[in-house]
This record gives C-alpha cells, sequence and structure tokens, in this order.
C-alpha cells in the first residue's frame, strides 16, 4: 500500500543476521482425508490489489482456506478476508478510499477550531525545529488517515477475536520487519488493526510502528511471501498469491536514484531468500507494466487477479478437493468503555488531549463516534501521529490514545505572487504549543512591495477548549497598497502602521466564535508625490469586535458549506484617538456541489462606515471576483457593496469556472445604491499546489475593458 524509497539505513537489513523461526499455530481443525489449505498473500502496494480477484475465483469455487497468512498490501487485504468479508465487501471498500488523500496530513477543517484558522495563514515549507538544530519529520507521508481507515476496519472484527488473530473466522498472521535486528516478526495476537498498520510501513514513506518495545517497518522486506508463517501454522498446502514488484529493468537504474533502488531491491530480495519456502502453488497476476504506487485504476487489477485465479483452478482442484462454505462473519460484541488512556505524550497535557477527544466514559463503544473524536485530537495540529486502540481489561474496555509530538517550534516560509504586488515572502516563527494545552505564538518577518515589517501575536486559546480565550499582538508593518485613478496605477500608498492589541474571544464549537479587542499605537500617512492622499500621523486607539461562523470544507477551492464573518471598529477619542470613526464590514462565502464534478461558489462583501474614516482605513474593491476587468483594489471608498457567483468544474486536479461578479464603492451611506453597481464577467483556472493555489483569470467590465490576473501561494496581506 505505502511506496518503498531509498534510505541508507534499509541497505544494512540485507547483511544482518539470521532470524528465528515464525510461531507456530493451529491452521484450522485437522479433517481426516483433507489437507488443511493456507493462503499466502504478498505484498506489493497498487498491485496487490490484484489478491481480491483471486479471492473472488476462491469463493466461487468453493476452495476451502482453512488460514491466511499476508504481508503489507497482502496483509490488509488477508486480514479484512480473514475477518469474514467477501471479495465483494473488499472491493467496495477499496473503491471507496481516495488513494490521494490515505497519505495526507490534511486536517479536517471543520473541526480545526474557528480561532485558530481564522486569520492563519498556510505556508509553503515548514522546518521543525528542536532548540537550534532541524528535525526531520519521522517519514515522506503522514499515517494519519491509513491509521483511521484500519481502526475503522478492524476494530470490530479486532474486539470479536479478543485480541487472539486463531478466533477469527479463518485464523491469522501477518508479518513485519524487527528493523533493529532486520527479522520478521509474525504477529498473531493484540490489536488487528495495529498489526496490519506494523506490516504496511514502508520506511520513509510511512511511520515505523512501536510494539512491544520493537520498531516495525513493512513485513516485505524480509518476507514478502511468507509461506514459511503459513506452514508453520499447520497448513499442509500453501497457496500463494505474489503480486511483488519485479525487478528493475537495466533502463530504470541510469541516475542515482535508480541505482540506489536497483540496490535496495537486490539486497531485499537476497534478504527474502532467507526465509523463503516453496508454494504448492503460487498464482502470479499479470502486472506487467503496473506501478506498486499506481492506484488509479484499481477494478483493472481487480480483473487482473480474477483472471489468473480463474487461470489456476484446474491446479487448485487437484489440490483442495470438494467445496466449502466461506465461514461468516461473526457480529460485533457489544462493549463498553470505561476509560480514556492518552500513551506517548510528553509537553501537551494528557487532560487536554483527552477532553480534545470528546469521550467521556463509560460510553458504549461505537467506532464513528471515536473516529470522530480521534479526528478531533488530529485537529489540533500538535502531533505527528495519532493511533487509537482498545485493550481489553476486567471492567470493561480501555481506549488507548497513542500519539507522537511535533516539536514545539518551527519555521515556516510562505510564498506568493499576484500581477499588482509581484512577489512577496513571510518568515514566521511558530511556538504551536507554549505552555502545554496548545496556546500560540508566532513572530512573522514580512517582505514584499506591498507589506514589508514585523508582526507578532499570542494566541491563548486551546484548540480543544468551549470557553473564553485572549489574542495578543503587535506590529511594525509598512503597508504600500496600490493607488489608482481610472483604472491606471499612479503609485503605491504608504501608511506605517505602529500598533499593539489585545482582547478576549468565546469559541461555539469549532467553527463559530466572538471576540473583542482593544487597538492602540500610531498609523502613519507617508507623502507620495502625485497621491491625493493626505498625510500625517494618527494616534490609533479603537475597539473592535468580531462574529464569524465557518462551515466551508476547503479555505480554497471549497464544495460544500458555508462562511460568514462581521468585523466591527470604533475608534476611541476620549482615549487619545486623532480620528474620530466607525467602519462595520461584512463578508460571506458559500459553496454548492449540485452532483458530480460542478460547483457554484458565490461570495458577498458588504462595508459602512461613518464620520473622519482615514484613508488607510477605507474600503478596497477591484477584480478577479467582484469585478472583473478591473485592477485588483482599484476602486477605494467610504461604503462598499459587492457580490459575485462562480460556476465551475472540477477536473483533473484544476478547477474551471466562470465569473459573474457586481460592486462599487461610495463616500457616503446615502449614495448607496444598487443602480450604480459596476459589473464584469469572467474566466478562472486554479490548481492547488503544495506551495499554495495557482490561478490564472480573465475578465472584462461592463466598459468593455478587460484583466488579466494570475496570483500563486499565500501572502499575510492585512485584511
Amino acid at each position: 500500500m505505502a511506496r518503498p524509497a531509498v534510505a541508507p539505513a534499509l541497505l544494512a537489513l540485507a547483511v544482518l543476521a539470521a532470524a528465528p523461526g515464525p510461531v507456530s499455530a493451529d491452521c484450522g481443525p485437522a479433517d481426516a482425508g483433507r489437507p488443511r489449505v493456507g493462503l499466502v498473500l504478498s505484498g506489493g502496494g497498487a498491485r496487490g490489489l490484484a489478491h481480491i480477484g483471486v479471492l473472488a475465483v476462491l469463493e466461487e469455487a468453493g476452495i476451502r482456506i482453512d488460514c491466511v497468512a499476508g504481508t503489507s498490501m497482502g496483509s490488509a487485504l488477508g486480514a479484512l478476508w480473514a475477518s469474514g468479508h467477501s471479495s465483494g465487501s473488499i472491493a467496495e471498500v477499496v473503491r471507496s478510499i481516495d488513494w490521494q488523500e490515505v497519505f495526507s496530513a490534511r486536517r479536517e477543517r471543520a473541526l480545526v477550531p474557528l480561532s485558530h484558522r481564522i486569520d492563519d495563514v498556510p505556508y509553503a515549507l515548514s522546518l521543525r525545529l528542536s532548540g537550534l538544530k532541524v528535525r526531520l519529520p519521522p517519514s515522506r507521508d503522514s499515517d494519519y488517515r491509513l491509521n483511521r481507515l484500519l481502526f475503522k476496519l478492524f476494530s470490530a472484527p479486532g474486539l470479536g477475536a479478543a485480541g487472539d488473530f486463531d478466533r477469527l473466522p479463518l485464523p491469522f498472521r501477518t508479518v513485519a520487519t524487527d528493523l533493529a535486528k532486520a527479522e520478521p516478526v509474525v504477529l498473531a495476537r493484540g490489536s488487528l488493526a495495529r498489526a496490519v498498520r506494523a506490516s504496511m510501513s514502508a520506511p520513509v514513506n510511512l511511520p515505523p510502528v512501536r510494539l512491544d518495545g520493537r520498531v516495525l517497518v513493512d513485513g516485505g522486506i524480509v518476507d514478502n511471501i511468507p509461506v514459511d508463517v503459513a506452514r508453520a501454522m499447520g497448513a499442509d498446502v500453501v497457496v500463494a498469491v505474489d503480486a511483488t514488484s519485479p525487478p528493475l529493468k537495466p533502463q530504470q537504474y541510469q541516475d542515482v536514484l535508480g541505482v540506489g533502488l536497483q540496490v535496495l531491491d537486490v539486497l531485499m530480495r537476497a534478504r527474502g531468500a532467507a526465509f523463503a519456502q516453496p508454494a504448492d502453488l503460487v498464482i502470479r497476476p499479470d502486472l506487467e507494466g503496473r506501478s506498486f504506487a499506481d492506484y488509479s485504476d484499481p477494478e483493472a487489477l481487480i480483473r487482473i487477479g480474477r483472471r489468473a485465479g480463474e487461470g489456476a483452478l484446474a491446479r487448485l482442484r487437484e489440490l483442495v478437493a470438494g467445496r466449502a462454505e466461506r465461514p461468516a462473519a461473526p457480529e460485533a460484541p457489544a462493549a463498553t468503555v470505561v476509560e480514556v488512556a492518552v500513551r506517548g505524550n510528553r509537553r501537551v497535557s494528557g487532560r487536554s488531549i483527552q477532553a480534545a477527544f470528546g469521550v467521556r466514559p463509560p460510553a458504549a463503544f461505537d467506532d464513528d463516534a471515536f473516529l470522530r473524536g480521534l479526528d478531533r485530537v488530529w485537529a489540533t495540529g500538535l502531533f505527528e501521529t495519532v493511533w487509537l486502540d482498545l485493550e481489553r481489561g476486567p471492567a470493561g474496555l480501555t481506549a488507548v490514545l497513542d500519539v507522537s509530538e511535533k516539536p514545539r517550534m518551527s519555521a515556516e516560509l510562505g510564498v506568493a505572487y499576484d500581477e499588482a504586488d509581484q512577489a512577496r515572502v513571510f518568515v514566521r516563527l511558530r511556538n504551536g504549543n507554549v505552555l502545554g494545552h496548545g496556546e500560540r505564538f508566532d513572530v512573522t518577518l514580512l517582505g514584499g512591495e506591498r507589506e514589508a515589517g514585523a508582526r507578532a501575536s499570542w494566541l491563548g486559546d486551546a484548540p480543544w477548549r468551549r470557553q473564553i480565550g485572549y489574542v495578543l499582538g503587535g506590529e511594525m508593518v509598512e503597508e504600500r497598497p496600490v493607488f489608482y485613478d481610472d483604472a491606471e496605477a499612479v503609485g503605491r500608498a504608504a501608511f506605517s502602521r505602529r500598533l499593539v492589541w489585545g482582547g478576549g474571544q468565546v469559541s461555539f464549537g469549532s467553527d463559530a466564535m466572538a471576540g473583542a479587542y482593544l487597538t492602540l499605537g500610531r498609523v502613519t500617512s507617508v507623502p507620495r508625490p502625485g497621491l491625493p492622499l493626505v498625510a500625517g500621523r494618527d494616534q490609533h486607539r479603537t475597539l473592535g469586535g468580531l462574529l464569524a461562523w465557518d462551515r466551508l470544507d476547503d479555505r480554497d477551492l471549497p464544495k460544500a458549506g458555508a462562511a460568514l464573518a462581521v468585523r466591527a471598529e470604533r475608534s476611541l477619542d476620549g482615549m487619545g484617538a486623532t480620528r474620530d470613526y466607525w467602519r462595520v464590514r461584512a463578508d460571506g462565502r458559500a459553496a454548492w456541489n449540485p452532483g458530480g464534478a460542478f460547483v457554484i461558489e458565490a461570495t458577498a462583501a458588504a462595508g459602512l462606515s461613518g464620520r473622519d474614516l482615514p484613508a488607510y482605513e477605507l474600503f478596497r474593491l477591484g477584480g478577479p471576483a467582484f469585478l472583473p476587468g478591473h485592477p485588483r483594489e482599484e476602486l477605494w471608498g467610504r461604503q462598499m457593496l459587492a457580490a459575485h457567483l462562480s460556476p465551475g468544474y472540477d477536473w483533473a486536479g484544476f478547477r474551471l469556472a466562470l465569473r459573474a461578479g457586481a460592486g462599487n464603492v461610495w463616500d457616503r451611506r446615502g449614495d448607496v445604491s444598487l443602480q450604480d453597481l459596476r459589473w464584469g464577467a469572467g474566466v478562472s483556472v486554479t490548481r492547488r499546489t503544495r506551495f499554495g493555489p495557482i490561478a490564472l483569470e480573465g475578465g472584462v467590465d461592463n466598459d468593455g475593458r478587460g484583466a488579466l490576473y494570475l496570483s500563486a501561494g499565500y501572502s499575510p496581506t492585512r485584511r
């Protein structure tokens, strides 16, 4: 399932001493005159999906199997089959998996508290810091979604077997590798999900599994086709399905990466030969040209497996006479969780992790509710990996949250570009767990044509609490937005902000919040030749408020949900504010998926103000969304109204969309009129990348003027 990679540590595995033999077990009852049959399923990543087709043939032909052993992908599929799942239900599971997402570290956005995401700007690159040293992550890919999937699939069968794999409908074994000794480890007891996960831990790609004092990685490193395990279980006849990736061809190891992969492959095959035993029948699906990492067409792989199984039927019937019905999957036993335990945490409070999990014992076991709690723990962003196990005790079940914490410190880099402000960059130093409860402290350095300076903030709102938090911050930033005259850029304004702020906020679940903030400092409007802006220095004293609600499923390319934010600000002349003004801004956004790949997105914005609103607080409006054909932030005004509608289609990782928008700004509230709205239409193409969305957009306004927009990445521009 996971993808192999080159790592120096792996090269040593082939030269270590031989390991002891596998653990013996009973391969089902011995019937007079009938051999006991063991089925062995190899690893092979995506190629292993061909096993499903072979299993379908075994079921249809009534071939009796008495025990199952598997490695890596063969371990996952073998455990499902041994648990009583049919080949058809296994195929449905495979079809339901988003293979692009299963190795991602993406957190479910709706579970991340709004206070932690409303103004948080994603980074393009992050370096984790331990003191002054850079700490590399434990693997290239995240295992969270894989862990979650395995718990969902195997928690109920594991409970039914009471931790003994011989008590599954078919006795089962899986093989992992002891990374310290390069020995195969045959797993026969304990957590079924954890055993399967250990067998799938391809080094470098996925974190190893720590189990019973050992560090375990992919069993395919030493025993990819564990015929020896099935023999040790007591199988008289062993049928093996081999989906192993073939040796590389000479043209595939012409560069340094290819040579490294070839060396690793040769050493792994030599190491595996020490444990290899011949099977009575080996079924080899014709997987020529199929990559171990290509999950794009599982149906084709299943068909290939079916053809291979059908081709082996005659020999199968010679080895295994008669027909037999598959054992039925047992009913999941009712169980009560009497305790929630936390292991592996060092700096994060165990009680806080339990609070995030949200299951209060005693509670009836419900895998959906427990997985939702696991998602909430992952959504805190404090952990590199999270695992959920169930352990039986005399009083009932203990739910064990096994976590591995991220380093508290990280250095994050963000980059952005658009045609108006050119390239921008930010570097953010973040402590994500200052006091052990998820408090966050950031120092951000900004550089670019639009903004330059530094900003700091402290968010004292723990990500699992539903109570009052606080925020403190300050900035020394030079803001230089482009100023336009009749759609022509005439220069950049210059506003120097020296501000500090603090306030309290209340969270209502993870998707709603309210806050009040006091801001003090000064804002200097720097004289700029040719711009009709009044220069001067203002003492800034404001009281602000925020009401926000956000259930969008994605920040950049949403498919469902809605969001609304209302921000209000009032200057405090009694505290020495130079300007006497107020302003309110409301922003709304919604997305709807009517079916298939179609998405309709809508946004709206409105702003009102009164009295002596300074130029640096004017509302700004332009393309490409609200006013296609107009430059970005072309119009500045004291009042604002705008809306935008965008039907789109998601195709091959791109969102292709039409845009229609209308809006305007006015000087006085009495001038606001729908009849004065300007409008435009356009098209856009957007693609998500690891550095942020990249968008190419074009538009034409109601006067026939056109504009082309190019943007990429994220920038912490002041709202």
